[in-house]
């Protein structure tokens, strides 16, 4: 059967750019390292919780250590850690400032401070002591509320400060 000259067309052999298909080498090359590399961040901590957000820091004369998570998501639950030296048969505050109050909620807070006050962005829990003192231990659990990088100056009674930098992803 005879073919008619109308039925058949004509194709134009596709151009290939040089540039484009060396872009395309490297994405295919170094793309699949890069999401290896993202991975492995991710599981050591790097955008929450695990090896690389794990953080401590310690106050100028050593009463005040503090344990936290230097990564974070918003929305998502962080805790704190503060273990302090306290005298004996005295009752203690501890200051939670900085950007600590514009930044994060509290969820969860042991043990419950006796009394607390809020004043110039900071808040005040004031704790009992035994009447022996040493070491006692705040846990908290917070909660982002929004992204960014965050200092929080967190101090006992009257003693040097403990500075904390966390930054927290969207």
């Amino acid at each position: 059967m005879p073919v008619s000259k109308s039925s058949s067309s004509h194709h134009a052999p596709v151009v290939e750019h040089l540039l484009w298909l060396r872009v395309e080498n490297v994405a295919r090359q170094y793309g699949f390292v890069l999401l290896v590399l993202l991975l492995l961040a991710g599981f050591c901590g790097l955008f929450s919780k695990g090896v690389l957000s794990n953080g401590a820091a310690v106050n100028a004369d050593g009463t005040l250590h503090a344990d936290y998570e230097r990564f974070g998501r918003s929305q998502s639950d962080m805790d704190l850690k503060l273990t302090m030296q306290v005298p004996p048969g005295e009752s203690y505050t501890v200051t939670l400032g900085g950007q600590f109050m514009d930044t994060f909620e509290i969820n969860a807070l042991y043990p419950q401070p006796w009394r607390f006050s809020s004043q110039n962005g900071s808040m005040t829990l004031e704790f009992h002591d035994q009447p022996e003192g040493g070491t006692h231990t705040l846990w908290l659990s917070v909660q982002p509320r929004s992204a960014g990088k965050v200092k929080t100056a967190l101090r006992v009674n009257q003693l040097p400060p403990v500075t904390i930098t966390q930054f927290v992803y969207p």
